[in-house]
């Protein structure tokens, strides 16, 4: 059974539930909920949020683990036509106050381990969407019909940026950007009916709930959740549930490819889509000859575009897996050089980006917007270059590269030379600063699990692959290095701590 070209998510769930009312839809450990029930559930959560007040065009957080009830509440806001704002859990109590007044949202969901996050904050109601709390968004009951149905050109969502620092930036999505997003993952998949994810990224991530949640409704497939990412919960959960359809970045996926039991994970996928960095060479020469069935594809996307910009098809991933492919469907592209003029093939410039998946607006940020959009264009700040068979090669950032007494360096070069190390897990450089030369180039890593990293070896071979102005001044070595949101190392937070014990 095939899906049809609806106007939004909100009318694929509706359309799926008349249809294949009977079929899973959603799984959240025992819980087992059909496209018949989610529906009934989305409805019932609209007449809540009705009763509550939140009308058109109103902010909704969402905020908690990855549960059957978030993925309600998230539905639940968009049916009204409403703005639904997944919100990142692990943000400090300071960040979450700047968000609330920069959003002016009514309402807040969360589930019980998040509600103290708004302990600090006013003007905002907040209510448990999980277990027995006195405020249990769950226990009102609401008698009003929702409103009509959302149109495809209303905003959909505020989707935030996965920085760090700086005042929050929010991504103004419509419906029809949504779902023009997940058309694009949609036809990646196939035809094949019975499509299934598991979803171990956190939901409030566009990978969650776009890539794979948003993509299964539309396709009328199963999304299985995993409260947090754990390995061996991964492991457990595709044994207990296969799926056809796995995404993560290169470091989750790596260390699902070395626990015991991966055949449960990757043997009976038929898709794994990767983005947020290339994934090393030997680990995609491995995962070939382990699981010759799986299509492995690299993606590059970005919150501002809904996600997907460019794909990597699974045919050139062995032979050309550092670069990010070509373009996705319905996606134009440019390379701009620092004269706003297109450079030539071999030469880095910014990624330009069109399509009807960009976003609006940052949300109360005409500065930043105007600074990010350009006419139709949005500016990613990513430098790229085009090469050998029009493929692009990302090579870093504009805000990234590090000046180093006149020499220009990309991080994410060097970081690709170390990855060609047998025992480095994961690289990422950083620069600090320095008297002379403006900024010295340091590098950290994690090792291989099981595995020793000699950092002399590993400088010596560098000094073998690197301009010396290049090579890092010192490695550090850890097994816990900070990540962001999505998985993947975080080049400030590393260099904060970095600098932080330096000058205790």
């Amino acid at each position: 059974m095939t899906y049809r070209n609806y106007p939004t998510i909100i009318h694929a769930l509706a359309d799926w539930s008349e249809r294949t009312p009977d079929a899973i839809a959603l799984t959240d450990c025992d819980v087992e909920i059909s496209y018949g029930r989610l529906a009934s559930e989305v409805e019932a959560a609209s007449r809540q949020l009705v009763a509550l007040g939140v009308g058109r065009q109103d902010r909704v957080i969402v905020v908690g683990n990855n549960t059957w009830q978030w993925v309600v509440c998230y539905l639940a806001t968009m049916r009204i036509g409403a703005i639904s704002v997944p919100m990142n859990n692990r943000l400090a109590p300071a960040q979450v106050g700047e968000l609330v007044q920069l959003l002016g949202a009514r309402v807040a969901l969360a589930d019980d381990s998040h509600t103290a996050m708004f302990n600090d904050c006013r003007g905002i109601e907040v209510y448990s969407i999980t277990g027995n709390a006195a405020r249990s968004f769950f226990g009102i009951h609401g008698v009003r019909q929702p409103a009509d149905m959302p149109v495809p050109a209303e905003d959909a969502l505020i989707s935030f940026t996965s920085g760090t620092t700086g005042i929050p930036k929010g991504a103004v999505i419509t419906h029809n950007a949504l779902r023009k997003a997940v058309q694009v993952y949609a036809e990646l998949l196939g035809e094949e009916a019975s499509q299934s994810t598991l979803i171990v990224a956190p939901l409030f991530h566009n990978t969650g709930f776009v890539d794979q949640l948003c993509t299964m409704i539309l396709r009328g497939g199963r999304s299985d959740l995993l409260l947090r990412y754990r390995t061996q919960a991964a492991v457990d959960a595709c044994r207990r549930r296969p799926v056809t359809f796995v995404t993560a970045v290169p470091s989750v996926l790596r260390m699902m490819m070395t626990a015991e039991g991966a055949d449960a994970i990757y043997g009976p996928a038929q898709l794994v889509l990767f983005g947020g960095s290339p994934m090393p060479a030997p680990w995609s020469l491995e995962m070939h000859q382990r699981w010759p069935a799986l299509r492995l594809v690299h993606g590059y996307g970005l919150t501002e575009f809904t996600s997907c910009c460019t794909l990597l098809p699974a045919e050139k991933i062995l032979t050309h897996g550092d670069s990010i492919g070509y373009p996705a469907k319905g996606v134009d592209l440019r390379l701009v050089g620092e004269d706003g003029k297109d450079v030539p093939d071999g030469v880095a410039g910014e990624i330009w980006v069109k399509g009807e998946t960009r976003m609006r607006e940052y949300w109360r940020r005409p500065d930043v917007t105007a600074e990010k959009i350009e006419g139709d264009w949005l500016r990613t700040g990513d430098l790229a270059e085009r090469r050998e068979l029009g493929l692009l090669y990302h090579v870093g950032r504009r805000d990234d590269v590090i000046n180093r007494g006149g020499e220009k360096i990309l991080p994410s070069f060097i970081e690709g030379v170390m990855a060609n190390v047998p025992d480095v897990a994961q690289a990422v450089v950083f620069a600090v600063p320095h008297p002379v030369l403006q900024n010295s180039v340091l590098a950290a890593l994690e090792p291989r699990p099981g595995r020793t990293v000699d950092v002399a070896a590993v400088l010596d071979f560098l000094r073998t692959q690197l301009p010396g102005y290049a090579v890092p001044e010192a490695i550090i070595v850890s097994n816990d290095l900070p990540r962001t949101a999505s998985g993947k190392l975080d080049r400030r937070a590393v260099r904060a701590a970095y600098l932080s014990q330096r000058d205790q």
